[in-house]
Order: C-alpha cells, then sequence, then structure tokens
C-alpha cells in the first residue's frame, strides 16, 4: 500500500494529485482516463470547484459502456476550501484507490475508485464513487447510521454520502426527480450494464446495495459496551432480486464501516498488526449519532458517528 497527504487550494490541484499519485501506484493515466485492468475511470475538473469521476466500460465514453451518471466532489454556493488537507492511499488486490479532503478541521469529502473483491464468476467488479450526487453540490451531507429507506428529505443537499449506502435513489413517494445516489457499479448480472442507475419513470428500480439494510444491529450496537471498541464492518455489496432476496456479489477492499463514539476524525486504530485511520463521513457530531438535518432532527447538519476507517500505511 501507499500513502500521501498534503494540501490543495482547488479541484484541478485535486485531480492533479490523484493522477500522478494513481500513476505511481501502476495506473495509466490516458488524457482524462486512468485504467489498470479491467478498471477504467474519468476524472475530470470543470471548474476550480468541481472534481467529477463516472467509469467506462473498457475505456469508452459512449453508451452503453459509459455510465448514465457521474459523482462529484462540488461546491456550488461557496468556493473550493483553502489549504483543504487531502489524504490519500493507493492498493493492490483488489486494486483500490481512496481520497479523503478536509475542510476546515470538521468538514470531510471522500472520493474513490477500483476494483471489486468479487463473490463468483460474472461480468464487472469496477466501481467508483464520490461526495455528492450528479443531480446537486452541497458542501453539507448527511446520512443515517443504519442507511436503508429511514432517509432524510430535504433541499437539494446530498442525503447518503456514504459509499455504496442507501439502496433506494429518488423519491418514491412523489414525482420530484430527487437523485441522491453517489456510488455505481458495473455489474451486468440483471441484463444491465451498471447498476446504481436511476430511471424518473420508475424509482422502484433494483439497486446494488452493501450492508446497512442487512447488518443495521452491528451498527445499532456498536460500539462494544465491555470495551468500547467498534467493529470494523467490510463494504460487503448485495444486489437485490425481483423476488426481494439479495444475493452476495462481493465487497470493496481496503475500507471499512466504523461507529465514531470514541474516536475522533484521523485517529489511527491498530487491529492487530493493521493500522486504519477512520473519518466521518462528512460531520461528526455525538449529540445526534445518527445523523442529522436542520427541519427535520432539529440539529446542524452531519452524519452523526457513521465514519469510515481506511487502511493506513503511513508514519
Amino acid at each position: 500500500m501507499a500513502y500521501e497527504t498534503g494540501t490543495v487550494n482547488s479541484a484541478v490541484d485535486l485531480l492533479a494529485v490523484i493522477q500522478s499519485f494513481a500513476q505511481n501506484n501502476g495506473w495509466t493515466l490516458n488524457g482524462s482516463l486512468l485504467q489498470k485492468d479491467d478498471a477504467h475511470i474519468q476524472l475530470t475538473a470543470n471548474s476550480d470547484d468541481e472534481l467529477q469521476i463516472t467509469g467506462l466500460r473498457n475505456g469508452l465514453d459512449s453508451d452503453p459502456d459509459a455510465c448514465p451518471r457521474y459523482s462529484r466532489i462540488a461546491f456550488d454556493s461557496d468556493t473550493w476550501p483553502t489549504n483543504a488537507i487531502y489524504h490519500i492511499a493507493a492498493f493492490n488486490n483488489p486494486d483500490t484507490l481512496w481520497v479523503t479532503m478536509v475542510s476546515g478541521v470538521t468538514d470531510h469529502f471522500h472520493l474513490g475508485f477500483g476494483a471489486l473483491e468479487k463473490t463468483g464468476n460474472w461480468s464487472g467488479g469496477q466501481w467508483f464513487h464520490a461526495q455528492h450526487s450528479s443531480n446537486n453540490a452541497n458542501s453539507t451531507c448527511y446520512s443515517l447510521v443504519d442507511g436503508g429507506s429511514n432517509s432524510f428529505w430535504g433541499g437539494a443537499a446530498s442525503r447518503e454520502c456514504g459509499l455504496f449506502w442507501s439502496q433506494k435513489d429518488g423519491r418514491s413517494w412523489d414525482s420530484n426527480n430527487h437523485i441522491s445516489k453517489t456510488s455505481y457499479l458495473h455489474c451486468e448480472l440483471r441484463g444491465y450494464i451498471w447498476e446504481s442507475t436511476y430511471s424518473a419513470n420508475d424509482k422502484s428500480n433494483l439497486n446494488v446495495v452493501h450492508g446497512p439494510t442487512i447488518f443495521t444491529p452491528i451498527h445499532r450496537n456498536n460500539p462494544n459496551s465491555f470495551n468500547g471498541q467498534t467493529v470494523l464492518t467490510p463494504f460487503n455489496l448485495f444486489l437485490q432480486n425481483t423476488d426481494g432476496h439479495y444475493m452476495a456479489i462481493g465487497h470493496v477492499g481496503h475500507v471499512r464501516f466504523v461507529k465514531l463514539t470514541n474516536y475522533n476524525p484521523g485517529d489511527i486504530l491498530a487491529v492487530g498488526s493493521e493500522r486504519w485511520m477512520v473519518f466521518p463521513w462528512h460531520r461528526k457530531d455525538s449529540d445526534y449519532p445518527d445523523g442529522s438535518a436542520p427541519g427535520y432532527t432539529g440539529g446542524a447538519t452531519s452524519t452523526g458517528l457513521l465514519g469510515i476507517a481506511v487502511r493506513y500505511g503511513g508514519p
């Protein structure tokens, strides 16, 4: 594994950091396309305030090979933060690159891509993620500890900024176009090429999910009341079949979900011979452990105690 930290002042700066770091760790850059084995990731900075990421099957940027949606780190009403600290790490087996950007100590923004550690033999496996959805940009993101259907609805903010966090996309209770998903997977198991897409006419489409709907008891009962430690939960992905049941299709390597009850952003945890650096998904708030949104919970916007642990190879 490789690790680097520094500061950036724009989306263009962060793009240059990611491209350089990726090339130093086995990825090939061709224009805006980063490629390693079967993973083809397109990164573009359309302005100083917006970095976009999407995936291309076989490197082709036309339908049906290109993912119809993209994710991004973006700032609509604010300018890109000055001297934002970044942490970037690259891993093999499976190929994974993850970057976390920290603004003003409290606010965290994540972007990652790579190849899934697949369960079984199926076509696909590359994934990508960034903090905001393609339909909006807002520096205030929030989510619930247990994910699933009990989601906040409000304004244009990305409600589910965690990696493969929410199963659904859109507001199923009305006709408004509310695109919230931020994670996408090349998965050709049900006749599609890219799972986690959105249809304006069918908001009930079945998408790739990870464990919040499966592993809710783990998140709800962390940390351990005996020693205060938390379980680092793998990013297991499940695909929902038309009969309503789930099948395991793989997991995202080198990152874990974590409850930040007894941890601070940037803490390094030792688990046996491994070390993990932990961050909130956006902003930690112990007063609202399940996450909060103004007007819905009464608290400031936060992701509560929901966090991510990234395998750490730094000093």
